[in-house]
């Protein structure tokens, strides 16, 4: 009984949350928990058992948003500098990927904001705290900007193709950012990488 129950809190929340971002492009933020309420479905006492208000709501999508996205950071960690654009869009890939719409979704009720912002603070600390890539660097400040570059660029990448302006599969991504990644950089990085870095 307590998986079913615990399994339909999770389809309750994921209900509510983005009946709240389809309201948030629909109304422009302006709506209450009954238009919530009657726009899911649902009645108010479900809503209420798993939120306080719609600043819950937010916080909850905020939340879960961080917790998947944490992820990154495990792997970035783990990747070597000859690796790192494979396994951040890879790993970028398959989180998106286990829900799409959802992120679609989020990306055109939040404009570039919050997700996408996650997103890549999340990928720019993964890197800073990856040890087998910092030993190469000698200037913090540039690699940093480099960093904040490639992966600004990245983030705007998945922002348009979720905006319906790149037309391509997901799984065209995962193939062709790692390389255009490399290009780039060794662009930056002809020769000694110390440098740039």
């Amino acid at each position: 009984m307590k998986k079913a129950e615990y399994k339909n809190s999770i389809l309750s929340k994921k209900k509510i949350s983005s009946t709240y971002l389809t309201l948030l492009i629909e109304a422009d933020n302006k709506f209450t928990v009954t238009d919530v309420v009657n726009a899911a479905g649902i009645n108010r006492g479900t809503f209420y058992l798993h939120f306080k208000n719609l600043d819950d709501v937010a916080q909850y999508i905020e939340n879960e948003l961080a917790s998947n996205f944490k992820e990154l950071e495990i792997d970035f960690r783990m990747a070597d500098i000859d690796h790192l654009p494979e396994v951040m869009i890879g790993r970028l890939n398959e989180i998106l990927s286990k829900d799409i719409d959802y992120y679609r979704l989020i990306i055109t009720a939040t404009g570039n904001g919050n997700l996408m912002e996650k997103i890549k603070n999340s990928i720019l600390k993964s890197i800073s705290n990856n040890f087998k890539i910092m030993k190469y660097v000698t200037n913090y400040e540039n690699f940093k900007m480099v960093v904040q570059y490639v992966v600004g660029g990245v983030v705007n990448v998945y922002t348009d193709w979720f905006k319906g302006n790149i037309n391509c599969k997901l799984d065209d991504l995962k193939h062709f950012l790692p390389t255009l990644i490399r290009q780039g950089i060794k662009g930056i990085i002809k020769g000694n990488a110390s440098e740039y870095y």
